[in-house]
């Protein structure tokens, strides 16, 4: 029964989901399910044409360095994007035409992926290079590039799709577990 006190977390969750079906805008709408087995969520702060382009290399030069001195990152200098889709921190990046996201959290201590420089590397590997130690971490695989040997640790990345109008939606194997507590509301 709906409103149940019996119900279990489960249930509740899906009569929020069918509750969500029903409520949501079609061409708005929070996440969808796509034949690889995802469900995509759509991010709500940030459009694909709005991520700041890495590989364009006259607003990177602009932006890093001032005769020919490197500069500290401010707050006008460009970034990652941060978005938190279920309940996930994921640091979204562009460059070209494509679209990475990848975890927050650097695998070495955690360091904020969104603030990382990106870096193509030799072999052709489009990385993030983290803030704190500079960990390169290939934005494709997740594998750490460098420092070398580090193959016990990696990163998480997700699926993108961007749609027409440039919405992102980033892919996840399954709804957080925090959504079957009883505790969040949508």
């Amino acid at each position: 029964m709906p409103g149940s006190l019996s119900s279990s977390p489960q249930e509740r969750f899906l009569e929020k989901l069918m509750k969500l079906g029903t409520l949501v805008d079609p061409e708005k709408q929070s996440f969808m399910c796509e034949n690889d087995g995802r469900l995509y969520f759509r991010v709500t702060s940030v459009k694909f044409e709005d991520l700041y382009d890495w590989s364009n290399p006259d607003q990177k030069w602009e932006s890093h360095r001032v005769s020919g001195r490197q500069l500290r990152r401010s707050n006008s200098m460009p970034t990652g994007s941060l978005v938190q889709l279920n309940d996930e921190g994921i640091a979204l990046f562009r460059y070209k035409e494509l679209l990475f996201a990848i975890k927050e959290k650097c695998p070495h201590l955690g360091g904020p992926l969104h603030m990382g420089d990106i870096e193509v590397l030799p072999d052709m590997s489009i990385c993030v290079k983290c803030p704190w130690h500079k960990w390169s971490i290939d934005l494709t695989s997740g594998e750490v590039k460098s420092p070398k040997g580090r193959k016990e640790v990696s990163s998480v990345t997700f699926p993108t799709k961007i749609d027409e109008s440039g919405t992102i939606f980033i892919g996840f194997q399954k709804f957080s577990g925090k959504y079957f507590s009883g505790d969040e509301d949508f």
